[in-house]
């Protein structure tokens, strides 16, 4: 097809008629599925550069039959295309190049995903994959049938938005899934008695999403009817018998279940297919309901017919029988053994046919009385519900004498040497009259009868027995022998100790052992530390030494005696032992009060011996750093303060303690020594040393005399004599400091004279020379000249240079003036 393009397009150049078309953009439409798309309307937009223009394509443009479009003549420029079912509705939406649901995003100007046409070249493979429109159902799936158990039911899958779904199906009971359930029909069961059916569709195309929808419920599944037997009863209507019910033919086949019914009214707990009948049902009829149910049907119910009137029952009995041996003290029990069980009996016994008072009971046991009678027992059963019964025994044979029922005695108490046992002769029956002897080993012992023994030493480690002797009318006397028991050492009796005494290490503790019992214990001690034995310490009293500091202490006293068992018996622990306690006099200070002196410090008696001393000296109270020896060089920082010394005495197991002593009063300054000399030549120009010798640590000074006056700067330790000094004598004085000490002054011994030198220079501002050194030195050219005083021209020379001697003059190169 040839293209024509609205005035909102771009414009074409002129051409001839006569030119072929020319296919500017071509592709294949797809559906969701990915098959070729026929019948499918293609349209096309143009990019103006800011917006999306439809184009006018002329005829409309359909894909062929392979899915195929192809648009003609268009000229150079951007554009989209888009495909869109020809028909409506349709399964897919209008869709733009390559899978849009919207023109390309025009962003700032640029398009991303458009067709760019350029030269009339042809734009192939512009290919357009359809979007499918959403599966959705627009008219709800249904049931067609009654839901019915049996019956069957059959899904509509109603009305839905694309053609061409196949469909799935799942049949739902209350709305949770059945089972195997997934055809298009179902039959109800009997499982969906009483519920309520539906079916949920499932949708699906492929290339399209999957959808579902579920029907309205049905009506709930009615019951199916049940069909019930006929119960029947078996059975004799008679207390004690046993009824039986057959419940007949149930269709289908049903559970029964059972209530049993006196005169109509239910009977509780009657509810299984047997019932046993009791007094209760005597002249009642009885009959049964049977009740039946199966799975998706309704219950029935059947009552049975009745039975005749219940008749009263009939004991099953024998003649009593007497059990047990005919004599004095010797039980004889009634036994009866009737049926059915539950019966009440009640009892007469009789000697030689004569009814013996009180003897009532089931059991009877013959007394002196009964010794040569016969005995019978008549027995009276009843029991609800049923006719009672009276029967008697035959005759024992005669009562006999009885025999004693009688243990072997006991022995009640301590059996050990000190201590009182007494025979417990136990039961006897009947009761007893009785006598002992108690033996040893098994021989008697003299005078010992009674039904007490104390035990003595002589007894211990022998086997101890006593012999009881019962006597009773019509029975014959019984002895009885205990079995034997050695008799054990004794057991000592103490309080337990007690320890006197302060318990702090230095100190002496006592034990105090009680009372012992029986006398004549001897007692041994063992002093224990933290409940570990003391080497050594076994006397009753213990001195506490420093390894005992902190713990505690207890005595272990140790009693023995012949036949008894040694006992021991300790202490309550002490508290944790103290430390103990040293003592010291007030210690004392010797030696000079002054800076630069040794102090002593003085400790006296310490007590105990072997206590370890260390010091501690104070300035002003305040301890001194590294002060801590016996003795003290007293420093300036002591300079008018008052010193202390504390000695601290330590010893094991013992309290520290500290002693002070008493002040040594202000330290007074020391005194420095300091001699002085001079060295050097005393001539001007030389050097002059001033030595001085002081105690060390001292800082020392310097002043320089002439003649007994200060120099004025002349402070250092050396000194240059000038020409101010020639002709006088020199001293140096040195002041000597040292903190703590007296500041002291010495000054040397004066020089001699000083020596003038060989040369020097004029008098400032004149032509003259000093006195010392008249003769005047000329540095004329070409000579150098000297000129002695007195000389033609001397008065009118003005000298360069001074010296003392024409010798000088002459060896600094000068001559003599020949005038």
């Amino acid at each position: 097809m040839v293209a024509a393009l609205i005035p909102a397009s771009p414009a074409f150049a002129d051409q001839a008629d006569s030119l072929a078309p020319v296919v500017s953009i071509s592709g294949v439409v797809y559906d969701p599925a990915g098959l070729a798309a026929s019948e499918v309307c293609i349209a096309a937009e143009a990019f103006d550069g800011e917006a999306w223009t439809p184009i006018s394509v002329g005829p409309e443009i359909r894909t062929d039959t392979t899915g195929a479009f192809s648009i003609l003549d268009l000229p150079d420029g951007t554009y989209t295309v888009s495909a869109e079912s020809c028909e409506s509705p349709s399964d897919t939406a209008r869709t733009w190049f390559p899978s849009l649901s919207a023109q390309p995003a025009i962003i700032e100007g640029a398009v991303a995903d458009g067709i760019v046409v350029s030269g009339g070249l042809e734009v192939t493979s512009t290919d357009i994959h359809l979007l499918a429109v959403p599966v959705t159902n627009t008219s709800a799936p249904t049931i067609i049938g009654d839901a019915l158990i049996g019956s069957t039911l059959t899904a509509d899958v109603g009305a839905w938005s694309v053609t061409e779904l196949s469909f799935t199906y799942q049949w739902l009971r209350n709305g949770a899934p059945i089972a195997d359930a997934v055809g298009e029909t179902y039959n109800p069961t009997v499982d969906d008695a009483d519920t309520k059916l539906s079916v949920e569709v499932v949708a699906d195309r492929h290339g399209w999403t999957t959808s579902s929808a579920t029907s309205a419920t049905t009506n709930v599944v009615p019951r199916l009817a049940l069909t019930a037997g006929t119960p029947t009863i078996s059975g004799t209507a008679k207390v004690g018998q046993s009824l039986t019910v057959t419940p007949g033919d149930w269709s289908p086949e049903a559970v029964v279940t059972y209530v049993w019914l006196r005169d109509g009214d239910e009977i509780a707990t009657a509810t299984t297919a047997d019932y046993l009948l009791s007094a209760a049902d005597v002249g009642a009829k009885i009959s049964v309901r049977v009740t039946g149910a199966a799975t998706g049907h309704t219950t029935a119910t059947m009552t049975s017919a009745s039975t005749a009137a219940v008749a009263i029952g009939t004991l099953v009995t024998a003649a009593p029988t007497v059990a047990g041996t005919a004599k004095v003290g010797s039980a004889l029990t009634a036994m009866t053994g009737w049926t059915p069980g539950g019966i009440t009996y009640t009892y007469v016994w009789k000697r030689n046919g004569t009814t013996i008072t009180g003897a009532t009971q089931a059991t009877y046991t013959p007394a002196a009385a009964d010794l040569g009678a016969k005995l019978t027992v008549t027995a009276t059963g009843r029991l609800p519900g049923y006719s009672s019964v009276v029967r008697t025994s035959a005759p024992t044979a005669a009562v006999t004498v009885g025999t004693f029922a009688a243990p072997a005695p006991t022995l009640s108490g301590t059996v050990a040497v000190g201590r009182t046992v007494t025979a417990v002769p136990g039961t006897w029956k009947p009761g007893a009259t009785f006598t002992y002897q108690w033996k040893r080993n098994g021989v008697s012992i003299t005078g010992a009868t009674k039904s007490t023994y104390a035990i003595t030493a002589t007894d211990l480690k022998t086997a101890l027995t006593v012999t009881v002797t019962g006597q009773a009318t019509a029975y014959t006397t019984r002895s009885t022998t205990s079995a034997p028991t050695t008799v054990a050492a004794g057991t000592l009796t103490a309080a337990t100790p007690t320890i006197a005494g302060i318990r702090a290490v230095g100190r002496t503790l006592t034990a105090v052992p009680g009372t012992w019992a029986p006398s004549g214990v001897t007692l041994a001690y063992q002093w224990k530390r933290a409940g570990v034995s003391i080497t050594g310490a076994t006397a009753s009293t213990y001195v506490l030494t420093a390894a005992d500091l902190g713990k505690t202490l207890t005595v272990a006293v140790i009693g023995r005696k012949t036949a008894y068992t040694s006992a021991a018996k300790t202490s309550v622990a002490t508290a944790a032992i103290a430390a103990g306690t040293l003592t010291a006099p007030t210690p004392t200070i010797s030696g000079t009060r002054t800076v630069g002196k040794t102090l002593t410090a003085v400790p006296g008696t310490w007590a105990p011996s072997g206590v370890a001393l260390t010091y501690q000296w104070k300035r002003a109270g305040v301890p001194i750093t590294g002060a801590t020896k016996s003795t003290y060089v007293l420093t300036a920082a002591d300079l008018g303060k008052p010193l202390t010394v504390t000695i601290t005495g330590t010893k094991a197991g013992y309290t520290t303690l500290a002693k002070n002593a008493s002040s040594t009063g202000l330290i007074a300054a020391g005194s420095l020594s300091l001699s002085v000399g001079v060295s050097g030549t005393t001539k001007v120009g030389s050097t002059l040393t001033a030595s001085a010798s002081a105690t060390a640590g001292a800082a020392l000074s310097y002043q320089w005399y002439r003649n007994g006056s200060a120099i004025s700067g002349a402070t250092g330790r050396t000194y240059n004599p000038s020409n101010a000094d020639v002709g006088k004598s020199l001293a140096a004085a040195v002041t000597a400091r040292k903190a703590g000490y007296a500041t002291r002054t010495v000054r040397s011994g004066a020089t001699a004279a000083i020596r003038p030198p060989d040369r020097t220079t004029p008098i400032s501002g004149t032509k003259n020379c000093p006195s010392w050194a008249p003769i005047k030195g000329n540095q004329g050219s070409p000579e150098w000249i000297y000129h002695l005083p007195g000389g033609g021209s001397y008065n009118v020379t003005n000298p360069e240079e001074c010296f003392s001697s024409e010798a000088a003059a002459m060896a600094a190169g000068y001559r003599r003036a020949r005038n």
